[in-house]
């Protein structure tokens, strides 16, 4: 009796198992278990020519329309740098930059070999002008440029964050300090044209990131001079739309 009574105790542990065992098992599914229908093709040649004469048909008109469109874009490239820089200073053109003394004015003449139709663009192109360092794109404040009531918040500006007598620099940071600040005037036949610098900032930067109270203030007031001086009159937000400082 007691052998029974062992084998039939354990014969309820191995049903327990089995129960268990088979709870565990995960319900079947043709996705689970990767028995669902696949398309196979096969590239025989027929397929693949008549592949490549459909892509051609679609894609050959589109790339004929862009190089026409190229064709008849008209663009001048001019460099000025070295040129616009007086042979005393070739040597020492930082000087000739930062002095106040020296006549900055340049003037260039181009031909332009072909009819430019309206609207004409102008760009200016910057080499070397290496502003990716990390320590270079953190020195600025966007929460001071948004009011004037926030000024005074300079923390990421290092290290043209404030004067040398404890002042907040409105704009700081290095963003602001080498802001590239040439400007130009262009001319046909001695007739002067008309450059239109309106809209060249995004709608929401003029409305949201610049604040229209925030005026300039204590702006490159030290001995080292980064870009040029900006009127303490125009408020950042109107700079932000009428002049290509960034």
């Amino acid at each position: 009796m007691k052998g029974a009574t062992s084998f039939g105790g354990g014969g309820k542990d191995d049903s327990s198992a089995a129960v268990s065992t088979k709870n565990n098992k995960p319900k079947y599914s043709r996705f689970t278990q990767q028995e669902l229908s696949a398309c196979k093709p096969i590239l025989t040649p027929g397929w693949v020519i008549s592949s490549f004469i459909v892509i051609g048909v679609v894609f050959i008109p589109i790339g004929l329309a862009s190089l026409f469109a190229s064709e008849h874009l008209v663009e001048i490239v001019e460099r000025y740098d070295i040129d616009c820089i007086p042979p005393a200073y070739r040597n020492n053109s930082l000087h000739y930059i930062q002095a106040s003394e020296t006549n900055k004015t340049c003037t260039r003449t181009f031909n332009v070999p072909k009819h430019m139709k309206s609207p004409v663009f102008i760009y200016y192109e910057l080499d070397n002008y290496y502003q990716n360092h990390r320590r270079y794109v953190k020195s600025r404040s966007d929460t001071q440029l948004r009011g004037k009531a926030s000024e005074s918040a300079t923390e990421t500006c290092e290290p043209e964050a404030v004067t040398s007598n404890g002042q907040p620099i409105v704009p700081c940071g290095l963003v602001a300090w080498s802001l590239f600040n040439d400007t130009y005037r262009f001319s046909v036949k001695n007739e002067v044209l008309d450059v239109s610098k309106k809209n060249i900032a995004w709608k929401s930067d003029q409305e949201n990131k610049f604040g229209s109270d925030v005026y300039p203030k204590n702006f490159q007031s030290g001995s080292l001079i980064g870009g040029g001086k900006l009127n303490s009159s125009i408020p950042h937000c109107q700079r932000s739309e009428n002049h290509m400082e960034r």
